[in-house]
């Protein structure tokens, strides 16, 4: 597989030589960047599409305002999306191994043989996708968690080689899988469930201190508002100090 840390440096590498650039790049020279990664056609058609498409809306009078919006969006966004088109398109051109062929190489990786964790990952790629699907939740990136499966397939691959004996190494790497998607999963929920925490008890103290403010014709003190609010006065003192932060960033 192309290393996607690689690949990502030369993709926004190229992106910003061609915001520079004196004369447009023809894919012939975008695609020079690329020569060692060995890209299929369709992975070099992924590339070009990729890097043209911020030129296309530049230049779109009529895409100016969609544009805009693409701007406020996170660049790691995209990035994702264009590894994981990368990822789905050499799965197809994926070897595909029997039954005994897996066999003969979780042996030959048990023996010590540290390339057959190439070709095992490289056999896993699908399985990995599909036990990803399995724990897709709302707000998390599909990417992400082939990202983490990957990994948790890597180490315990890592684990596995040279230690002599299994008795079931395709058991073993799929509860690796699922252990490490499943973590990350829980994990981006946790924060996430925090996150949404933070925000609703801040919105109950800005509109507690609004209350406030206008019942008694002054701003509230914090003592007040731990009353009103039944919160405690440290929990306060750093939600005031977030509040203020943010009133202080949006001027």
């Amino acid at each position: 597989m192309v290393d996607q840390s690689t690949f990502m440096e030369t993709v926004n590498s190229v992106s910003e030589i061609m915001k520079v650039a004196e004369k447009p790049m023809s894919e012939q020279d975008i695609l020079a960047y690329f020569k060692d990664m060995e890209l299929t056609a369709e992975q070099e058609k992924i590339v070009l599409e990729y890097l043209s498409k911020p030129k296309e809306e530049e230049n779109s009078d009529a895409g100016q305002g969609e544009a805009a919006e693409k701007e406020d969006e996170p660049e790691e966004s995209s990035e994702k999306s264009l590894v994981f088109q990368m990822y789905l398109e050499e799965l197809e051109s994926i070897p595909q191994y029997g039954h005994m062929e897996e066999l003969e190489m979780y042996q030959a990786l048990l023996q010590g043989d540290e390339s057959a964790i190439r070709k095992i990952s490289d056999c896993w790629l699908v399985r990995v996708l599909e036990i990803a699907k399995g724990y897709m939740m709302p707000k998390l990136n599909i990417e992400d968690l082939v990202q983490e499966g990957n990994m948790a397939l890597f180490l315990a691959l890592k684990r596995l080689c040279g230690s002599g004996k299994c008795d079931d190494a395709e058991s073993v790497l799929k509860m690796a899988v699922e252990e490490g998607i499943m973590n990350y999963a829980s994990e981006m929920n946790s924060a996430r469930k925090a996150e949404e925490a933070m925000l609703a008890k801040i919105s109950l103290v800005h509109a507690a201190r609004k209350l406030l403010k206008e019942e008694n014709g002054a701003e509230p003190t914090i003592e007040q508002v731990a009353e009103y609010t039944k919160m405690s006065l440290e929990e306060l003192t750093d939600l005031f100090e977030l509040l203020e932060k943010a009133k202080s960033e949006s001027i």
